[in-house]
């Protein structure tokens, strides 16, 4: 059973074109890669938008925290493990 259904997307030449530069340069590993990537973002913009504007306050605080956790040099220490 798949954990997938492939569906058709039609979209213009200058867009594919953008989508195989950075397939080949190694951000994405498909085309299809890059298209569940988008799907996803557009998504989560989409909620955001559905938020209240306490809930968007709140967020907006804690993103570049947890980015800056995220990214954090000290993570490097646990790599030897």
């Amino acid at each position: 059973m798949a954990t997938t259904i492939k569906i058709s997307v039609r979209l213009p030449p200058k867009i594919v074109e953008e989508i195989d530069r950075l397939v080949q340069n190694g951000v994405f590993s498909s085309r299809s890669d890059f298209i569940k990537e988008a799907v996803r973002h557009y998504l989560r913009e989409l909620r955001k938008e559905e938020l209240t504007e306490e809930e968007k306050w709140v967020l907006n605080m804690v993103q570049p925290i947890l980015a800056e956790d995220w990214n954090s040099k000290e993570d490097k220490f646990w790599d030897e493990y």
